[in-house]
This record gives C-alpha cells, structure tokens and sequence, in this order.
C-alpha cells in the first residue's frame, strides 16, 4: 500500500517533485513512481497535473461516492490543461469505456467521469486498485482510424516495449485483432474493413522501429527490473510515450526474446 507522509488536509494539486516528497511509494505501477524518472527525458509526452487525494478524500472514494474538495481539484487541474483532456488515477484509466471515462471533452458530466474511472480501479483485479491520485494529462490529437469498445475507444497506431535492466528485449504491436473481434457482436467497431486497417496499423517500418528503440533505450537507463513502455503515434506523425507499467503486469504476446 501506498504510505502517505506528512499530507495537509487541505492539499491542493501539487508539483511532480513535491507528489514524490509527499508520498513514500511501494507500488511501483503507480504514476506516481515512473513518471518522475521520465518526465524530462527527451521524448514527445502529454503536459500532465497530478491531483493528490487526501486521506479523508480516498475514504470517500474507496466507498465510490464523491465529495465536492475531488471534484473541484480535478475541474481545476482539467481546465488549467484544457478541454479535451484525459484523466486517469495513478493506476488506471479504464480506456476501453473511453467517452464514459478517461476522455473529458468538457466540464459537463465531470463528476459521472471520475466515477466510472473509480469504480473501475475499485472492480480491477481481485482486490481492486489502490489508487491515491487523479492524473490529468493533455489530448494529443492521435492518429486514429477508427473506434471500437463499448466506450467509441480510438484504436491508433499504438506500441509496446519491454525493457529488462537496462536493455530493450521486444516490442510488439499494442491492438491485436482478438481484442477487438472479441467484442464486435455487442459493439461493432466504426468501419467494416477494421481488420484491413488494423494490419496496417500494426505494420512496424524500420524508421519506426529505430526510433521508439532509442526511446526504449533511453527510459531503459533509469529503471531496474522488467518494465513495459507504451508509445501511441499522434496525429502530426510525432511517438509518445503515454504509460508504463511493470512488465509481469502487462499483456505480452508470446515472444522467445523475454527471459
């Protein structure tokens, strides 16, 4: 569990270096643990806010209700950043619900947002997430071809690295077509021919493949341990890195380079 040290009651969204003064982390998964060790790396990412909650404020969350002190936090933090803009706890998004969640394309529906995005982490895995912060982060426009999920997800070109010690082991296309084909006969995707455009998303060009290498590898050098790193293309053609994770929490196709 996330140990909180020394937090006013009043906090108040706070800068990266004073969330790491104030939070002694454990859960290396969060946020609140990765993000600092890349923030001012060299690679395109979203500005982002991150919005400490309070003891008093988890209570109330943890039981998915709201109080007003959460709401204005976020709202604050979303229109310092601008509509759209998306947000997340420091564990998850629930992406796949997209319009019903992580994607805030206005101050209006706010609080059913960060509801859905709670009741997620709560329901995640067998004891739920123990979330302790609302990350806002700028829209990048991506470069989307269609939308698939119950929640009109964008599906993008997306990637998926892994990285051991220091080292770049493999990547991987990040949408495969049985995630979406699982799905299709509650939610059809936007467009017929999705599987046609989702091979040539997942087509990986050499450039492509040199650049987001020498991303991995720079990440690479301020982690220990097997970790994932998610780059998503946008739409001016730019990679950014947009999530990270512990490798032994994260989808990996079968592959003879992990070991």
């Amino acid at each position: 569990m996330l140990m909180l040290k020394n937090l006013k009651r009043k906090a108040k969204v706070t800068s990266i270096e004073n969330v790491c003064r104030k939070v002694g982390i454990l859960i290396k998964d969060s946020f609140l643990f990765w993000y600092p060790k890349v923030k001012d790396l060299p690679i395109p990412q979203p500005k982002t806010e991150i919005v400490l909650l309070t003891k008093k404020e988890l209570r109330v969350l943890y039981c998915e209700r709201l109080c007003e002190s959460v709401v204005e936090k976020v709202r604050g933090a979303c229109e310092r950043l601008g509509y759209p803009c998306f947000l997340r706890t420091d564990l998850a998004s629930a992406k796949h619900s997209w319009k019903h969640s992580c994607f805030i394309d206005g101050c209006k529906g706010l609080e059913e947002h960060i509801l859905n995005i709670v009741s997620f982490n709560l329901c995640a895995g067998i004891m739920g997430l123990d979330f302790k912060a609302f990350v806002v982060r700028e829209f990048i426009p991506m470069d989307t071809r269609f939308t698939a999920f119950h929640g009109d997800t964008p599906i993008n070109p997306e990637r998926r690295y892994f990285i051991k010690n220091g080292r770049v082991l493999c990547h991987h296309p990040y949408w495969i077509e049985d995630a979406i084909e699982q799905v299709e006969r509650v939610k059809s995707p936007s467009i017929q021919n999705w599987r046609e455009v989702l091979k040539e998303i997942n087509t990986e060009t050499e450039e492509e493949i040199a650049l987001l290498t020498n991303y991995a590898e720079i990440v690479a050098k301020q982690f220990d341990g097997y970790w994932s790193i998610d780059f998503c293309r946008a739409k001016d053609g730019r990679w950014i890195l947009v999530d990270m994770a512990t490798g032994e929490r994260s989808w990996h196709p079968k592959c003879d380079k992990v070991g």
